[in-house]
Parts: C-alpha cells; sequence; structure tokens
C-alpha cells in the first residue's frame, strides 16, 4: 500500500566507490561495449528503400533505435558515408542514392539523417559513430547514374578501376586530403562520439596488381617496394585523420574496423590475409597509437575449420597494447533462418568476449539481426547478455576528469508518485558538462553498491533535468535513490542523494 510521505533522503558525502574498469569480465560489467552497425549500403539496415518519404525514414528510424535501446545497445556505428556519398548535409559530396533513389538529390521535405540520429541517440544515453567507408567510390559501375558532385566526375585522375568496381587510389595525396577534410567536415560540424572506418581499404575481390604502378612511380615517397608503399598510403591516413580529429576534438574517438586476419602465422589461421591483400596493417595502428579503438571483424564460427573465432579472438586481446577491442560479430548471418550452424553461435561468441582479458566489447552486424529480433537475438541481449544497462567504457588516456555532480537534487511524492528533479552543474575544470545522468535505487538497509549495474534504474540524456516514477515500488520508504553526471568519456562524477521537498 503506497505510503503518504517519504523519509527524508540524506545526502551521502562518502559514497564514492571504485567503479568497474574497462576490462572487468564479471557476468554484466558496469563498463560494455555493446554496439550495433546500421548500414545504409544497399539498403541493409536503414532506409528500408530509397523510395520512402522522409516521415517515413524518421519513423523508421525512431523504432530502430527505440528497438536497439531495449536490447541494450549502448553505441551505434552509424553509416555516413558509401561509395564517396553523403546520408547528411556534407560539404564534399553528393546526398546518397541509397536515400534518396537519386545521388544529390536531398530529402524532401528536407532533414538531415545525421543530425536526427545524433540527438536520438544521446536522448537515449547511446553513443553515435559516424560510419564512413573511406575509399570506395563506386560499389557497382552503371549501376545508377552518379551526380556531377560526385568524386568519380571531379576526380577521375583519384581513382583506380577493378572490373565492376571503383575506389579511391591511397597512394595519391589528393585523396588522403579529401578523406581527412570529408572526415573533419563531419566532426567540426555534428555532436557525434567517434568516427569509424571499415574494412575497405585494397579491393578484396579483384585484389590490385598494377592498378596504381603508375601512381607509385609518381608519389612513392622513396619506397622501392610497392607492397610496404601501399600499406604506408593506409598507415598516413590513419595518423592524419587521427591527429585531425584530435586537434578539433580530443573526446571524438577514432576506430577502425579491419578483416579479422592480419597474418595465419598469428593464431594458426588458414585464410585471406590482409596485411598482403587488402594491405591493412593494424599492428601499425596499435603500435603508433593512431586510433583509439579495433574492432575486428571476426565472422566465422567459434570452431571454424580455417578461422576460429576462439583461436583468433586471444590473438587480438593479446596484442591490443592499451587501445580499446571491440569484437565484430556477424550476427545476421549467425541467426539467419538459412544459417545451418549452431543456434548458440551468437551466445557463445558474446560469452567467450566477456571472459577473456582486454575485450571491452562486441558489435554486431548488422542492426537488422537485432531490431528484427532474428532467432530472438534481441530477446537473448535484453534478458541474459545485456540484461542491465552498461556504459561504453572510458578513455582515460583522453580524459580522466569527471564531470560536476548534479546540483540541487530533490525529490516530492504528489499523488502516488515521486518526481525526481536536478539542476546541471555547469562545466568542470576541464570545460566538459555532463552529457548524461544516471540514476540509481538501492535498499534503505544496504550499502550502495554504485559498480553494479544491477542497481541502475535510468540512464537519461544531458537535456533531461526530471524523471517522474510511478508505482508502489517506487513511493515507499525501502529505497534511497541516488543520481550521477557522466561526461562525453564516461568519467563519472560523485553520486549525490535527493533530498526530499514537500
Amino acid at each position: 500500500m503506497p505510503l503518504r510521505r517519504i523519509a527524508r533522503l540524506f545526502l551521502l558525502f562518502a559514497v564514492l566507490m571504485f567503479f568497474s574498469n574497462p576490462g572487468d569480465t564479471s557476468a554484466q560489467p558496469k563498463f560494455l561495449f555493446r554496439g550495433a552497425w546500421l548500414a545504409s549500403v544497399a539498403n541493409i539496415d536503414w532506409p528500408i528503400s530509397n523510395d520512402l518519404s522522409s516521415g517515413q525514414n524518421i519513423s523508421d528510424l525512431v523504432r530502430i533505435l527505440d528497438q536497439l535501446e531495449a536490447a541494450g545497445i549502448n553505441a551505434v556505428l552509424f553509416q555516413v558515408r558509401t561509395e564517396c556519398d553523403a546520408l547528411y548535409q556534407s560539404n564534399f559530396e553528393p546526398w546518397s542514392y541509397w536515400l534518396t533513389g537519386e545521388q544529390g538529390r536531398a530529402p524532401e521535405p528536407f532533414f538531415d539523417p545525421l543530425s536526427f540520429i545524433i540527438d536520438e541517440a544521446h536522448n537515449r544515453g547511446m553513443e553515435l559513430h559516424a560510419w564512413l567507408n573511406p575509399y570506395r567510390a563506386v560499389r557497382i559501375i552503371d549501376l545508377y547514374e552518379y551526380s556531377a558532385q560526385h568524386v568519380s566526375n571531379q576526380h577521375p585522375e583519384w581513382l583506380l578501376s577493378f572490373n565492376n568496381y571503383k575506389m579511391l587510389d591511397p597512394g595519391h595525396p589528393g585523396v588522403r586530403d579529401f578523406i581527412r577534410n570529408v572526415t573533419m567536415d563531419i566532426v567540426t560540424r555534428y555532436d557525434i562520439d567517434g568516427i569509424h572506418f571499415d574494412d575497405y581499404f585494397y579491393p578484396y575481390e579483384p585484389l590490385v596488381s598494377n592498378e596504381d604502378s603508375l601512381t607509385f612511380v609518381k608519389f612513392n615517397r622513396g619506397f622501392t617496394d610497392i607492397n610496404d608503399w601501399r600499406r604506408d598510403n593506409i598507415n598516413q591516413m590513419v595518423r592524419e585523420v587521427q591527429y585531425a580529429i584530435k586537434s578539433v576534438k580530443k573526446h571524438v574517438k577514432f576506430g577502425i574496423s579491419p578483416f579479422g586476419i592480419v597474418e595465419n602465422k598469428y593464431a594458426g589461421t588458414d585464410g585471406l590475409n590482409s596485411y598482403s591483400t587488402l594491405y591493412c596493417d593494424p599492428l601499425t595502428w596499435i603500435k603508433d597509437k593512431s586510433v583509439d579503438y579495433l574492432n575486428p571483424q571476426i565472422y566465422w564460427e567459434m570452431d571454424h575449420a580455417r578461422a576460429a573465432y576462439a583461436k583468433l579472438l586471444p590473438w587480438w586481446a593479446s596484442i591490443n597494447d592499451g587501445l580499446h577491442l571491440y569484437i565484430g560479430i556477424y550476427s545476421s548471418r549467425f541467426t539467419s533462418a538459412r544459417y545451418k550452424g549452431r543456434a548458440g553461435e551468437t551466445g557463445d561468441q558474446v560469452r567467450l568476449n566477456r571472459n577473456t582479458e582486454n575485450v571491452s566489447g562486441e558489435v554486431f552486424f548488422s542492426a537488422k539481426s537485432i531490431f528484427n529480433n532474428f532467432l530472438g537475438l534481441a530477446d537473448s541481449m535484453q534478458n541474459d547478455w545485456y540484461n542491465f544497462p552498461a556504459f561504453t567504457p572510458p578513455m582515460k588516456y583522453l580524459d580522466n576528469l569527471p564531470p560536476l555532480p548534479p546540483a540541487e537534487c530533490t525529490a516530492v511524492l504528489k499523488n502516488d508518485s515521486l518526481r525526481l528533479g536536478w539542476k546541471n552543474p555547469g562545466v568542470a575544470s576541464d570545460g566538459d558538462s555532463p552529457a548524461k545522468y544516471i540514476i540509481y535505487r538501492f535498499d534503505r538497509d544496504d550499502k550502495p553498491d554504485f559498480s553494479n549495474p544491477a542497481n541502475i534504474i535510468k540512464i537519461l540524456g544531458k537535456s533531461t533535468l526530471s524523471i517522474t516514477f510511478t508505482g508502489e515500488d517506487f513511493v515507499n520508504d525501502k529505497f534511497i535513490y541516488i543520481i550521477s553526471s557522466m561526461d562525453r568519456l564516461n568519467n563519472e562524477s560523485e553520486p549525490i542523494n535527493f533530498i526530499q521537498t514537500e
């Protein structure tokens, strides 16, 4: 039976606790990257089709984010550049064919998908990483008409052609400048949490042979081995992008999702060698600290004969050298109705990640496997793997100063409801304001344990300064309610109790 009054909740001055660290391998760590790739190319995830109205696209995006949030996802990697195009208002590239059905045509009525999804994600306490394909220019030649603004028309000298495919030439200095400029156009104008590059460097098929030989002659930078030069082309681009991002917004994370096998000698595999075929060199990125996180795509089964997940995962975990490591899982394949393997493959991989040191989370390809609940995937997330909230792991080397705690935290009981309110505390000494607020609930007789995410009842965006709870569970004197704030990199303030006011 609801009580008519709540006992005064006293401010706690000594509730600073040790929080879970990013390497926590407990059953439900408080800090864990739980991501989903939201793919726009070929209308894989969103937009569902390229001929829908802006209203339908917005409605679909809200529904997708609602379903991802319910499943426990806390980071969305949203594909904003598929083939030198844009699903945002770009200063360099045309609107995507996959959004409007005509490259270069803006949505009508106008809306900016990137701006919209950033606000929607942040209101849910989720991170939004802008996912760019750095080099792909024409996915399938003559599939549709390319805009006059497209790089294939503006700078055909920058392109390498492979049968039915065209890509930007990594060896051309103008290409490196172009990729950096496109990236920084997003970083400077949008409130993103991260920039993400996928695994398309030099092509998978057909493999590069002599297509870039003239570029090598002209721009070899003193290299005599074309293979070393190709790898350095990628590495130099990565370094330049990282430097440009950090010079403007230190909190914006930069990550890449390389192919899961670098060289077969490392983990006893027998598959495509990305180091010598794609010229992908993540070991150098780790050594140079030119990325903030790696997200290798380990897209095979646990016991795959040529590329076992159970072999590749511990190898990646052993070499990350302080960078964050999130693992790419091919959930759309493993949960497809056509998949002939074990039904529990995805869950086994998640559990192995959880119990492997230096692994700080996973990213699922693609989001539709979650929002369509393939093989009950979203149910497993919501009821088992991710049944408590979690935050993406802090990057202490970028920022280790917590924000100020919420101010004037009050609790008001009225009409059998409990209204909690607070004020934004302003900026900390490093200039950071709260990016989100965390509401905890504890049994009055227990010592508060802020490391256990089971005690979190709500995560709220920075614009929310009150919340109302109803029901008998919230209007009795069994519980106390405590709030903290987090900054963009999930440094957490000291927790503050709510004080009852009449």
